[in-house]
């Protein structure tokens, strides 16, 4: 295989910062039409999970619904009291999409009516103060129906639209118009008030119009298929969570594949590389979780769909990518019966390196913060933890897992003598297989190689070996 040829016409992308080139993310912040109320499965047909299906891999939908919560900070439930607020927060979404407003509608809340604008105000205001700044969309109610006990609630939702309108013009924000899209359309309401399938369905698409500026004309498939550099990329949900499967145009005998546990497209040469040789390349989001347990637990679940669903073989390439490293190295050290190969790139291999800034790096205190709470730990806790990857090589080196891995030499953020540097190092002194490709004078970017060749050929000669032994 002529791997340079295979490359010479595909488009090598690059990013800037820590992760730069992930997916768009988009958190919903709503009450129980978000959560799914009145909808036949709400995972799976819930409006925003049916938005993350007509948006693709390329977006990222978070669920912050919470029921019964209202705007109005003296209400029933005002949604800035919540969990779910600080929830989206965290998710450090590019876009918030707010669709609340129905439940202010309800006698008890409205007639507070005369502090709706400002409290509304107040919730946008604190939405763009996320560390992301993220840019907010706001939703107008969706219709009631005028066929039941709910005539009353129609009209304060006709009195909260004009509202609405003047707060977006006051905060420069765009409007989506829910209501608009479902005036009067009785079918797709479940109870009068929360839609039905169908009715989230057009919610979803009324958004989807609102953040692409393309209109939806077509139904929510399970799964979305399209081209990734000449493959056949399928979209789909995984457990709630957006996944990602790029099929060979010749699969080799047994389905090898490169699984990326973060950051899905960045510099993605090698796995373009491997597509052309046979291998598939996966992908499941787990929102960022440093490799704590729950995320081997995703982990874990999206293995065993992909063998024993997909047909995939069970030993894949584990691909590391910056924090990707924790991933790969402890899902490795966790299922070393598993793996075939790890490929690691500028790889984070001790979590007190980054994001925890304990050696030479700057860290990233939120990031931090995050991955303290993660995996369960203080402070103080973390660092001796003994599962971190660069204490935890054992149960890889037994098994016989060869590791190549790229890094600069001039990376600030995820230095190498803190992190690949000592796996080196520890994982030759227990016998272990490993390869370092140190880039002179690069930083933490640009990932990957201008040239793949020797990471692909290095995979493609031990990895199937390594798969092929019991």
């Amino acid at each position: 295989m002529n791997i340079r040829a295979l490359l010479s016409c595909l488009a090598i992308s690059s990013f800037g910062g820590l992760c730069a080139a992930e997916p768009a993310r988009v958190a919903v912040v709503g009450d129980s039409i978000a959560c799914g109320v009145g909808t036949k499965q709400p995972e799976k047909d819930a409006f925003p999970a049916q938005l993350q299906r007509m948006l693709g891999g390329t977006w990222i939908v978070g669920n912050f619904g919470c029921s019964g919560s209202n705007v109005l900070k003296q209400g029933t439930r005002p949604y800035q009291n919540q969990d779910r607020f600080r929830n989206a927060r965290d998710f450090k979404p590019a876009t918030v999409v707010i669709l609340l407003g129905t439940n202010d509608t309800a006698p008890q809340n409205w007639k507070l009516k005369s502090q709706f604008s400002d409290d509304y105000k107040d919730l946008i205001r604190r939405l763009k103060e996320f560390e992301s700044k993220p840019r907010i969309l706001v939703c107008s109610p969706p219709y009631i129906s005028n066929k039941t006990r709910e005539i009353e609630r129609e009209q304060n939702v006709l009195e909260l639209i004009p509202l609405l309108d003047d707060v977006a013009k006051s905060e420069s924000v765009k409007v989506v118009d829910i209501h608009g899209a479902m005036v009067d359309r009785e079918d797709l309401l479940f109870d009068g008030i929360n839609p039905n399938n169908a009715g989230a369905t057009a919610i979803a698409g009324t958004i989807y119009e609102g953040l692409t500026g393309k209109k939806w004309t077509g139904d929510v498939p399970d799964e979305i298929l399209s081209d990734w550099n000449g493959f056949e990329r399928q979209d789909f949900l995984f457990n709630k969570e957006p996944a990602i499967l790029v099929v060979p145009k010749n699969a080799l005998p047994g389905k090898p594949w490169i699984w990326r546990p973060e950051f899905f497209d960045a510099f993605p040469a090698v796995d373009i590389a491997l597509l052309g040789a046979g291998y598939h390349v996966a992908y499941v989001n787990m929102h960022n979780q440093f490799g704590a347990p729950n995320a081997l637990k995703t982990m874990d679940a999206f293995y065993a769909y992909l063998v024993n669903k997909k047909g995939l073989s069970p030993k894949p390439v584990l691909e590391g990518f910056s924090r990707g490293g924790l991933y790969a190295l402890n899902w490795a050290a966790k299922n070393p019966d598993k793996v075939s190969a790890l490929y690691l790139d500028a790889p984070v291999c001790d979590f007190n390196s980054w994001p925890g800034g304990k050696g030479k790096g700057p860290g990233s205190p939120a990031d931090w913060t995050a991955c303290l709470g993660g995996y369960g730990l203080t402070e103080k806790e973390a660092l001796t933890y003994p599962l971190k990857p660069v204490e935890n090589l054992k149960p890889i080196a037994e098994a016989k897992i060869p590791i190549i891995a790229v890094a600069g030499d001039a990376d600030t953020l995820v230095p190498m003598d803190e992190n690949i540097n000592l796996v080196e190092k520890r994982y030759g002194e227990l016998g272990g297989k490993i390869q370092v490709i140190t880039k002179p004078g690069v930083g933490h970017h640009p990932h990957s190689l201008q040239d793949p060749t020797p990471v692909v050929n290095f995979l493609l000669q031990n990895a199937i070996k390594t798969a092929a032994s019991k």
